[in-house]
């Protein structure tokens, strides 16, 4: 078994946290050359460009050719697209998590004290990193533009409320049913020719699969579609797993919880697989537990129709991600550790 990866796999549960720079940059990093030493798995570190489908052979980053007989994909998300906005190579993205790991990095600059900060997109991380970034001392204002006629769709309506008047207790200018057409370097320029300055775009404006779906003929933005195997609906030997999986037995959102509980599955099929037996398929839950870190101390915890605020659902999280990272935060010996992070909360 090979593994084709970067050296190192960021975890989505803290990144508002770390990109906020309440939690530490190394708390969600899993350090993935130790990781495969230590489970005895060959790891080619690079990533992935192009597919023979025909010769299935992977072609990497690095110009080099590796044959597989099985081939997985759990490469993520990017940041959607939104049809007629442009958008300013400055901007800081959500996904994937490598263009996140800047945003404190640039908040923390000198010129930059007192950023203004605009959050495009008013989904579920947009709304987490504004309550976080609210609350930082060298953030002046932030706003979150949101082209809906409310911000937290997705939330019971009940969630909804109470977010809302956290935002507003903290400060941050939430303008719903403004469009954005045009995202630049120091302002955004919305549909009915309303511009808002700021010193930090940051794009959140709903999730996609990667490009490279496309570009491999596997799929497109909403990603390889899978069946209740997790398999490619035409392609038996390839696989794919997460938020670049278009689950086509029903849709799913694309949140870690789904991506976490098809791994099992994965492995179990890869060895049925090899031993000729009948391959397991993924049941997703009715109702996944989702739970945003808004900072100071405080969460919101949503499954299904019920929820709950306060310092118990932040508590409840930090206890769940110790939990999955313990697992995977293997320490090498040549590099420096860092598995260990003590939450403020």
């Amino acid at each position: 078994m090979q593994l084709l990866s970067p050296p190192f796999f960021h975890y989505s549960a803290v990144a508002s946290a770390t990109a906020a720079g309440v939690l530490p940059q190394e708390a969600g990093r899993i350090d993935v050359r130790a990781l495969a030493r230590a489970s005895g798995v060959e790891l080619y570190e690079a990533t992935l460009v192009r597919l023979d489908l025909d010769a299935r052979i992977a072609v990497t980053s690095d110009g080099a050719a590796l044959s597989y007989d099985v081939l997985s994909l759990n490469i993520g998300s990017v940041v959607a697209a939104v049809p007629g906005m442009r958008v300013d190579p400055t901007a800081v993205t959500v996904k994937p998590l490598s263009g996140l790991a800047e945003l404190d990095e640039r908040l923390r600059d000198p010129a930059r004290l007192g950023a203004d900060v605009t959050i495009v997109g008013g989904g579920a991380t947009g709304l987490e990193l504004a309550a976080h970034l609210a609350v930082r001392r060298d953030v002046g204002r932030v706003r979150v533009v949101e082209s809906g006629r409310d911000v937290g769709a997705g939330l019971p309506p009940g969630a909804r409320r109470r977010l809302n008047r956290l935002l507003a207790q903290r400060g941050v200018e939430v303008r719903t049913r403004c469009a954005v057409t045009d995202v630049r370097e120091r302002r955004v320029v919305c549909a009915d020719g309303t511009e808002i300055s700021h010193d930090v775009a940051l794009m959140a404006t709903g999730l996609s699969a990667p490009p490279l779906i496309t570009e491999l003929g596997l799929g497109d933005e909403h990603g390889v579609p899978v069946r209740d195997t997790l398999q490619h609906i035409d392609l038996d030997e390839i696989y794919a797993v997460g938020d670049c999986a278009h689950f086509t037995s029903q849709a799913l959102p694309r949140i870690g919880v789904h991506g976490v509980r098809q791994g099992p599955v994965l492995l179990r099929s890869l060895l049925d697989r090899r031993r000729g037996r009948p391959l397991p398929v993924y049941e997703p839950r009715r109702h996944a537990l989702s739970v945003l870190d808004l900072g100071e101390g405080v969460g919101l915890a949503v499954r299904g129709r019920w929820w709950w605020c306060g310092a118990s659902a932040l508590r409840l999280k930090r206890r769940i991600d110790r939990r999955w990272l313990a697992q995977y935060q293997v320490v090498d010996p040549g590099r420096s550790a860092g598995r260990q992070w003590v939450s403020p909360s």
